[in-house]
């Protein structure tokens, strides 16, 4: 009798757990669960104080110098030291050569890393002359900071000098032999290999141009104007990246090629099978 009470109390026992067990397992797997997305990655938050020395961003032409200041919603691409892509940065709303730059990297870098910040790139095609597209388009500037805090999500670098990547030209065209502005409606800068193609939106005579630093080159300025082709040939020009320069030209007017065309009396045609009989041309420079 005795034994047959402790079977019945050690098979209540187990029905207990065994049910404890399987509600404890069906609550458990009605827990809520929070999905991850298929390749999501964590986000790194970088802030990065940055600074802009007043002749390396060319917005307002101060007389002597460009003043300079970040504007807010600018943005400012993040490398790695091997040139890849981590993030964005965007700056704070500021109206002065500093601020404060924030964005987020989906790969962490370590203390000590060295990252390097671009703003704008360095095309220079498309120039229409103003300070507005330059600022707008091709104030190419670099800075180079080192990590020195990563905690948790948040990440701490060194100050950010931009450094611009150009010099700034303003060029006040006049035309040789006295102080008659020339109003340009196409402006060529070349040396060597290399032009940049200044299309203003209307004549104008003060050109603003964005120029990569040179040494020692012989520069060509050419000028289309509605009365005519105007140019100058200098050597030994030089410009340094991060300067303003303001250079009074002085263009000479170059005369036009000539085109004469003399006919031929009643050509034979058999003379002539690819069709160009009939004419001579000769040019005079």
């Amino acid at each position: 009798m005795k034994k047959n009470t402790l079977f019945v109390m050690l098979a209540a026992a187990l029905t207990a757990v065994t049910v404890f067990y399987a509600c404890n397992k069906v609550e458990n797997e009605l827990q809520p669960q929070v999905p991850q997305e298929p390749g999501a990655a964590s986000a790194y938050t970088l802030t990065v104080e940055a600074v802009k020395g007043e002749d390396t961003k060319a917005l307002t032409d101060a007389g002597t110098t460009l003043t300079s200041s970040w504007a807010a919603g600018d943005n400012v691409e993040v490398y790695s030291a091997g040139d890849t892509h981590l993030g964005t940065l965007i700056a704070a709303v500021s109206s002065t050569s500093t601020t404060t730059l924030s964005g987020e990297l989906t790969t962490a870098p370590t203390v000590g890393d060295a990252l390097t910040l671009k703003f704008k790139t360095n095309n220079y095609a498309g120039q229409d002359g103003t300070l507005a597209y330059i600022a707008a388009n091709c104030d190419y500037a670099t800075a180079t900071v080192t990590v020195t805090e990563v905690a948790g999500k948040s990440i701490q670098t060194t100050p950010a000098h931009f450094v611009s990547q150009q010099a700034i030209v303003k060029f006040s065209l006049v035309k040789s032999g006295g102080s008659n502005p020339l109003e340009a409606t196409q402006f060529l800068f070349n040396y060597g290999a290399t032009t940049y193609t200044v299309n203003p939106i209307s004549a104008n005579s003060t050109l603003y141009v964005a120029v990569p630093a040179i040494a020692g080159q012989t520069v060509t300025l050419s000028a289309s104007a509605a009365d005519g082709y105007y140019d100058l040939t200098k050597t030994g020009v030089s410009f340094d990246n991060g300067n303003f320069y303001r250079v009074t030209t002085s263009l000479s007017k170059q005369p036009i090629s000539s085109l004469s065309v003399t006919w031929l009396d009643s050509p034979d045609p058999s003379d002539y099978p690819y069709g160009y009989g009939g004419s001579s041309v000769s040019e005079a420079l």
